[in-house]
């Protein structure tokens, strides 16, 4: 190879790194919408950890998710289930902005959930039209705290 050759490969690697950081920095960039989407998916899989998105107000009752989650489990035992039948996997996730200013935000979601009891179930599901598919389509209300936007009200249910 001529050194005009490993200039050119030299300057498309340096191009590609440079790329990339610009996209990773894009990616981590702390917006309403993906607030929103976190929760939605911790919600939905039943993760304690949703409290990270919780605005203060709501993660100071904490016996709601712990009641969410109980209740959860209680239901699926009535129907012969165990808890993790009642987990969620979102896909196709829509998420638009409907209002947003300096402390406050209102998200639309859409999305397919189909049943999680294993992550891979619920991709398996997805490719092959098993079981069935739920609608979700909500708006939420997010506020700023500190530097991260929380979920303040929502009206999600798990699906039965």
């Amino acid at each position: 190879m001529k050194t005009r050759d490993y200039m050119a490969l030299a300057l498309v690697v340096i191009l590609g790194v440079f790329v990339q950081i610009i996209l990773l920095t894009a990616d981590v960039r702390e917006t309403p919408v993906r607030a929103a989407e976190e929760f939605t998916r911790a919600f939905f899989k039943l993760d304690p950890d949703m409290t990270e998105r919780m605005c203060a107000d709501l993660a100071a009752d904490k016996t709601f998710v712990d009641n969410l989650i109980h209740d959860t489990a209680i239901e699926a035992r009535n129907r012969g289930f165990s808890p993790g039948y009642m987990r969620m996997q979102l896909f196709q996730v829509e998420a638009s902005v409907l209002a947003q200013d300096e402390q406050s935000a209102q998200v639309h979601l859409r999305s397919e959930m189909r049943r999680s009891i294993h992550p891979a179930f619920a991709a398996f599901a997805k490719m092959w039209n098993l079981g069935e598919a739920h609608h979700l389509d909500e708006t939420l209300d997010l506020v700023k705290e500190g530097d991260q936007w929380k979920v303040c009200n929502h009206d999600l249910q798990i699906a039965m």
